[in-house]
C-alpha cells in the first residue's frame, strides 16, 4: 500500500511540474482579413484588477467584468461607472474605432465622479486623465486608475478575436433561447426581446420590417453555410450585409463553434416597425411549408 501511494505521489508530482511540448502543423493557406470584417469579428473584454503597489503581484479581481462588441460603423463608447466596497469609484469613458485601414484606436477619459441625468446623458465630474492609443499586436491596453502606497488599481483590457476556423456541424440542436435581440452592421435593430426558448427549435425563422431569416444548425433545402453560432452570439453574413443575433441565454456550451446554415430573404418583411413574425419546428418539412408562405 505504502509502495501504491508513494507511486501516486511521484505520478502527480511530475504531472504537476511537466513543460507542455506543443508541434503543430497547418497546411491550410490563409486570407488576409478585409479591414472592414475586423470589427465584427472583435470583443473588447475588461477586468478591474487591484495589484499591490508596484503591480507585480495580483492582490484580487474584483468583481467587475465587461463585454462590448461593435454592432455597426459606429466606435464602441462606454462610461464605464463601478462603486465597489473599500474601492475608489472607477468612472472611465472609453471609445473603440476601427479606421478604414483596419487599425484600432482607443481614447480614454477618467473622470472623478459619472452620474446620469433625467434625460437618460451621463454629466461627467472633473477630468482626471486622458490617453490616446493606437492597439499594437491585438494586445489589449490596461490603464492605471488609482495608485496610492499600498495598492494599484487598473482597468485591463483585453481584444478577443472571433474565428470561424474551429466551426463544426453539429447536428441536430435546437436554436432555444431567450430575449434575442438582432442588428445589423448598418446599425439597424430588426428585432428586440424575442423569446424562442420553448420546444426544440431545430429550424428557426424569423421575419421582420427589416427581412427575413431561416436558419438551423443543419442543411436544410435552399439554404447554404451563412455563419456561426458561439456562446450568446450567432453571425450571418450575406454579401456586405452581416446580422448578429445575441441572447441573455448562450446558444452552445463554452468553446464550441457551430457553423448555421440558413435563407437570408430581404424582400419578405412585415408591414410595420417592430412587427414580428417567428416560427420554428424540428421537422424540415414543416419548416420548408413556411419559408413558401408569404
Amino acid at each position: 500500500m505504502k509502495l501504491i501511494l508513494s507511486l501516486l505521489t511521484f505520478v502527480l508530482a511530475l504531472s504537476a511540474t511537466a513543460e507542455d511540448i506543443t508541434f503543430s502543423d497547418f497546411d491550410s493557406p490563409r486570407k488576409e482579413l478585409e479591414a472592414d470584417a475586423l470589427r465584427w469579428k472583435v470583443e473588447i473584454q475588461a477586468d478591474l484588477l487591484v495589484f499591490n503597489k508596484t503591480g507585480t503581484r495580483l492582490l484580487f479581481k474584483s468583481d467587475e467584468e465587461r463585454k462590448w462588441r461593435f454592432g455597426n460603423e459606429k466606435p464602441i463608447t462606454s462610461y464605464w461607472n463601478v462603486t465597489s466596497k473599500g474601492l475608489p469609484t472607477t468612472a472611465l469613458y472609453h471609445e473603440w474605432q476601427f479606421n478604414p485601414q483596419g487599425e484600432l484606436h482607443v481614447k480614454f477619459r477618467q473622470y472623478d465622479s459619472m452620474s446620469k441625468t433625467r434625460d437618460g446623458s451621463v454629466k461627467t465630474g472633473k477630468l482626471l486623465q486622458e490617453k490616446e492609443a493606437t492597439v499594437e499586436n491585438m494586445s489589449g491596453p490596461s490603464i492605471v486608475l488609482f495608485q496610492d502606497d499600498t495598492r494599484r488599481i487598473v482597468a485591463q483590457f483585453r481584444i478577443q478575436i472571433w474565428s470561424e476556423e474551429n466551426a463544426i456541424d453539429i447536428g441536430k440542436l435546437g436554436i432555444n433561447s431567450n430575449r434575442m435581440t438582432v442588428y445589423d452592421n448598418k446599425g439597424n435593430v430588426w428585432a428586440t426581446r424575442l423569446d424562442n426558448s420553448t420546444g426544440n427549435n431545430i429550424y428557426y425563422g424569423l421575419t421582420t420590417h427589416m427581412g427575413t431569416v431561416y436558419i438551423s444548425y443543419l442543411p436544410f433545402e435552399g439554404a447554404k453555410k451563412i455563419g456561426i453560432a458561439e456562446k450568446n452570439r450567432i453571425r450571418l453574413e450575406q454579401g456586405p450585409l452581416r446580422i448578429a443575433i445575441e441572447s441573455n441565454e448562450a446558444f452552445l456550451p463554452r468553446g464550441v463553434q457551430a457553423n448555421i446554415y440558413g435563407i437570408i430573404d430581404l424582400a419578405k418583411r412585415t408591414d410595420r416597425l417592430n412587427q414580428v413574425r417567428s416560427n420554428g419546428s424540428d421537422k424540415e418539412s414543416n419548416f420548408l411549408d413556411a419559408i413558401k408562405q408569404k
